[in-house]
């Protein structure tokens, strides 16, 4: 038994993860933590070192990748962008939980007796509250990270709907939490129950945490 080190969030695009994430941290900044990102593109003004980024060389990064240094990572114009297992660190060497938001593939690495994380799955209501509740909302158009945004169409809803599915039958043996986000309020609400349980109660962790 101990205490849950993270908090990692999955669940489709545009179902609202960012914003719970955000809320969360905002509640509370002293307790709760989020990682940097790395990149390989060059800083911008008025951008610093270890704030929106940590900016290395493509070659670093490279390397970084061949040595399993990083949880996810992508390329998005010539340049990769990728959050590592030493950000996820540098969050809890602060003596702060670390919020993230994962891939569900990446889950096996990282439910480990280093992170103990609650695994939190956000999971979008019925596709006609997705209408109502996300009539004017936006979803982010593209992987850049300038993130612009978009209204939502019918075709999102569906993939929103379809990718929660796909999600919840593959790995759904791995969240320790599900989360419907059909009113924000709601589902925060939800969600900080689920912190406060976590914390002041019992958590029971797998034997093989142990073993690793």
């Amino acid at each position: 038994m101990t205490k849950s080190l993270a908090f990692f969030f999955l669940g489709p695009t545009g179902v609202g993860m960012n914003e719970l994430k955000r809320k969360l941290l905002i509640s509370d900044p002293q307790h709760f933590g989020v990682t940097i990102p790395h990149t390989s593109r060059p800083k911008r003004n008025p951008e610093s070192e270890g704030v929106e980024y940590h900016f290395i060389s493509k070659h670093l990064f490279e390397a970084d990748i061949q040595n399993n240094k990083f949880i996810e990572y992508g390329e998005f114009k010539g340049n990769y962008y990728g959050t590592s297992l030493d950000s996820v660190r540098s969050v809890l060497s602060k003596g702060k939980v670390c919020l993230l938001d994962v891939q569900p593939h990446v889950l096996k690495l990282l439910r480990t007796a280093e992170f103990k994380p609650l695994v939190v799955f956000v999971k979008p209501p019925s596709i006609d509250r997705l209408r109502e509740t996300r009539k004017n909302a936006k979803i982010m158009s593209s992987k850049d990270d300038k993130r612009s945004t978009k209204p939502f169409t019918e075709e999102d809803f569906q993939e929103m709907v379809n990718t929660a599915q796909v999600m919840e039958t593959q790995y759904g043996h791995l969240f320790e939490k599900v989360i419907v986000n059909d009113d924000l309020s709601t589902a925060f609400s939800e969600l900080r129950s689920a912190v406060k349980t976590v914390e002041t109660e019992t958590h029971w962790v797998p034997v093989s945490w142990t073993h690793s």
